[in-house]
């Protein structure tokens, strides 16, 4: 039965409804509707009620008010003040009868005219759930980017209503937060769309069904219009489906120069700019692969002449002239004859940024591309940006190549260049095209990476490059795979890491690819692309895509054919790799790093450090603990140990690279001095799939001790005991090594050790030498620096013989005396203490960290230990 009534007589509502609605609601008035966020009404109303349902609307306004016919209402909601992704809602519910009950999030778009079902995140209880008189307190999680994207939207309400039996309660209406979704949106993106040509209907359809799509507004001739309508997706009242769009922007690289000689940019005031360019690099001809630090980020006027604006570079003609002097022209990309661009220098930026497509330039620039009241005003969500190879390690290229490129020392600016374009456009984001050098630890590069301000990095030709002469090259994918990949995956998962993207082409020899295999058409070539499917999407963990060399062939090939399903754990791999050999035999996978690598040992701490595994999915780490060895065979799982999960840090030395350098380590606090505590770091995907290793490293926990080397050894109380070796050499000129000690500061490395019967450190009375020798090997690698006879494990690079410290290298037991050593005592020892200076540690191996001695009585050939080494990690404070 339908009830129409004005708002004086609406008690008789509960009459009318019976026990639909109970006493405790009689009074239910417009006004509740109104606190609760509703629309008001007009003074005089009319209801329809619907008797089962309880639903009732405003008939001016439009608005669907929904009666309560339940005595529970959700009293109060309580959300972040930064709210993003699963948002944690507070919600209090009240009922006089204190029965339980159901909760329903509802979501509107349009100002609460019309209402949809909402998200609870997965494993969110929102059934049974308590009530009181007074207010029973519940946390929920709304998944707000499934139901309201990314994108801020005005009159957009959240509603959370209390249930029981199909019935309603009293709802809780607000207006919905402020979501901070798009950083999470951007990081979540697994299926992404590339297409330089035009929208054209077909195509704006396909892209529309992508999370994010790459265009070319330039090429495309892109309107705002398609722009809007690609962002929409496909339906443009769903939030939920809406498109991330970036726009194609060229950094190093000038368009606006293709086609236009070097004597007409010199009649146009946009190409000369402040007459000081072009520019070559501030440290000086001969400065290729030194530090990218502390140099003029705009460099200096070319020796060769200048009239040009400032951000021209005239480097490569210095590398090609016998003089070291530039021809005074800007340089040019010989293949697409654009000039290139120092990006960091300032001039550019305002330059790039003031572009427009149906201006003099042709070209749209960073504000019409980001915008929506500039040029064509097209206001895509980031940018693209393309040509950052310029700014690439000068031996990459040389005057033979078929594009030089000797720019290196522009890197700083590039990252400033990030830097600033973060400052302006706040909420953009970034994809940066290849520049994987700057994620290289063994380049300067690393130390300028633009990480933090990098939303994307686009791997482009993994394995399927754009030639048509080869389907791919077997030397670059293999350096591709095993030299770059671990280090580009550990920079992405980083904290401040980014998502990385790749895309390969289905081009290559006529009579083994077709392109058209990506649309149905043919099949010439599927088992390759299926094969670069799996290297870059199964095995790397990129999101790929596959396309024509002109990147203008709309298709679906990869989402349709790549796996979904994440079953299985990460698989370790390595950031440093041994096995690269002389072009033209290509890189061989490198040996697996796995798991827990090096122990670092403070007072009441542990720097625990480990390499890099990859998965489809990203990569996190848990660091487990405890103070006994683990029993991996009762305890698979280490449930009985601490569990740390934590955004590791980069690792100390890791840039420089090399066997001893670790992409990653955290510190663990809150242990206790002087207890010795078992590692073991194992590596899991963002869908709970942990892998099981069974390595261990254990070490104790210390301070850095100061030692006065004095032959007092009150002050080694404190130091545990590093190792003890067995009575087995007889009275002679050397020790029988025993107890040893080890510890540092800031200073100085100390060894203490013991021997059974005395001896004198000079060798004396029966030798004029010392028969005393301890090797050093400084970056922990046997492969590099002396091989004492004994210790097949060791690469000694520093050696105490007696009081006297000498160098050593590969098959030179004496490289030269490099100064003597505190020992005390020195007659008689049964007793001994000295000092090595860490200067002199850190002058062989600047990233000294962990240490192998190997103790030597040659006259004996007494061994300590006698087998292998003894280990030591240098204190930190």
């Amino acid at each position: 039965m339908v009830v129409g009534l004005s708002e004086p007589a609406a008690p008789d509502v509960a009459r009318s409804l019976g026990e639909k609605i109970r006493p405790s609601h009689r009074t239910f008035e417009v006004p509740n509707a109104e606190r609760r966020g509703v629309r008001s009404c007009p003074q005089t109303i009319s209801f329809g009620v619907l008797v089962g349902l309880g639903l009732s609307s405003c008939s001016s306004g439009g608005v669907q008010i929904v009666l309560p016919t339940l005595a529970a209402e959700v009293a109060a909601v309580e959300v972040p003040a930064d709210p993003a992704g699963d948002v944690a809602l507070t919600i209090t519910l009240r009922d006089l009868e204190s029965l339980p009950v159901d909760v329903l999030i509802e979501v509107s778009f349009d100002g609460g005219r019309r209402w949809r079902a909402g998200r609870p995140t997965a494993g969110t209880v929102t059934t049974g759930l308590a009530t009181s008189v007074i207010g029973t307190r519940h946390a929920l999680l709304w998944d707000s980017l499934a139901d309201a994207g990314f994108r801020p939207m005005v009159g957009a309400r959240l509603r959370v209503v209390p249930t029981r039996n199909g019935e309603r309660g009293i709802a809780f209406d607000m207006a919905m937060p402020v979501l901070r979704n798009l950083p999470l949106a951007a990081s979540n993106v697994d299926l992404y769309f590339i297409d330089y040509g035009a929208l054209t209907p077909s195509t704006l359809a396909l892209a529309q069904t992508y999370q994010l799509a790459i265009v070319h507004p330039q090429n495309g001739n892109v309107t705002r219009a398609q722009i809007r309508d690609l962002q929409d997706g496909v339906d443009p009242n769903d939030p939920a489906d809406d498109v991330l769009v970036l726009a194609y922007i060229s950094v190093g690289e000038d368009a606006r120069t293709i086609g236009v000689s070097d004597a007409e940019m010199l009649n146009q005031p946009r190409f000369v700019g402040d007459g000081t360019g072009p520019r070559i690099d501030p440290r000086g001809p001969n400065a290729d692969g030194q530090s990218l630090t502390g140099i003029d980020p705009r460099g200096l006027p070319s020796n060769g002449g200048t009239g040009y604006a400032s951000f021209y570079l005239d480097d490569n003609s210095v590398d090609r002239s016998m003089t070291q002097t530039g021809d005074g022209l800007p340089d040019r990309n010989s293949i697409f004859g654009g000039c290139f661009i120092n990006a960091g220098d300032p001039a550019w930026f305002t330059a790039l940024d003031a572009m427009q497509m149906d201006g003099v330039d042709r070209v749209p620039g960073m504000r019409e591309l980001l915008t929506t009241d500039y040029g064509r005003g097209l206001g895509c969500d980031g940018l693209f940006l393309d040509t950052i190879d310029t700014c690439a390690p000068n031996f990459y290229t040389d005057g033979s190549s078929p594009n030089q490129s000797e720019y290196e020392w522009t890197a700083p600016g590039y990252r400033d260049f990030m830097r600033r374009l973060r400052e302006t456009y706040p909420s953009t984001l970034v994809l940066q095209n290849r520049g994987l050098f700057f994620f290289d630890p063994r380049l300067p590069h690393y130390g300028v990476n633009p990480r933090q301000y990098v939303d994307y990095v686009k791997f482009e030709s993994y394995r399927l490059n754009s030639n048509t002469f080869e389907e791919y090259n077997d030397y670059y994918f293999a350096d591709n795979k095993f030299n770059f990949t671990p280090k580009i995956m550990a920079e992405a998962n980083r904290a401040d890491g980014f998502r990385v993207l790749s895309l390969g082409y289905a081009e290559g020899p006529a009579d083994r690819m077709d392109k058209r295999t990506l649309i149905g058409q043919s099949t010439l070539g599927m088992q390759s692309l299926l094969d670069d499917i799996r290297e870059t999407h199964d095995l790397a963990g990129f999101r790929h895509f596959l396309v024509d060399a002109g990147v203008i062939y709309p298709n679906s090939f990869v989402r349709e054919h790549a796996n979904w399903v994440d079953t299985a754990p990460p698989v370790w791999t390595s950031t440093y790799n041994a096995n690269l050999f002389p072009w033209p035999r290509a890189p061989e996978a490198p040996d697996p790093r796995v798991g827990v690598q090096a122990l670092v040992p403070g007072a009441d701490y542990m720097t625990v450090k480990w390499d890099v595994a990859l998965d489809l999915n990203r990569v996190h780490y848990a660091v487990y603990y405890q103070t006994s060895p683990f029993d991996f065979g009762a305890d698979p799982n280490l449930a009985n140990a601490t569990r740390l999960v934590r955004e590791p840090d980069v690792g100390d030395g890791y840039q420089g690279g090399g066997p001893t350098s670790f992409a990653n380590q955290v510190r663990v606090t809150g242990l206790q001095l002087g207890t010795t505590y078992w590692f073991c770091v194992r590596a899991f995907d963002s869908k709970g799939n942990e892998e099981r290793n069974q390595v261990m490293l254990s070490a104790a926990t210390q301070a850095m001790t100061p030692i006065t080397i004095d032959g007092s050894f009150g002050d080694w109380a404190t130091v545990p005991l590093t190792h003890t070796d067995p009575d087995d050499a007889s009275a002679s000129a050397g020790p029988d090594w025993r107890n040893i000690w080890i510890t540092n500061d800031q200073t100085n490395l100390y060894l203490r050790f013991t021997s059974d019967h005395a001896f004198n450190l000079d060798g004396s009375p029966t030798y004029g030498y010392s028969r005393t020798l301890i090797f050093i090997d400084t970056d922990d690698n046997a492969a590099t620096g002396y091989t004492p006879t004994g210790a097949n494990s060791v690469g000694s690079e520093l050696l105490i013989a007696g009081d006297a410290l000498y160098r050593q290298t590969n098959g030179t037991f004496n490289a030269g005396l490099l100064q003597n050593v505190t020992v005390n005592p020195v007659y008689t020892i049964t007793d001994c203490e000295l000092a090595i200076p860490l200067a002199q540690i850190r002058a062989q191996f600047a990233g000294a960290s962990r240490l192998r001695l190997f103790f030597v009585n040659d006259e004996v050939s007494d061994f300590a230990p006698d087998a292998g080494y003894v280990a030591f990690t240098l204190l930190t404070q």
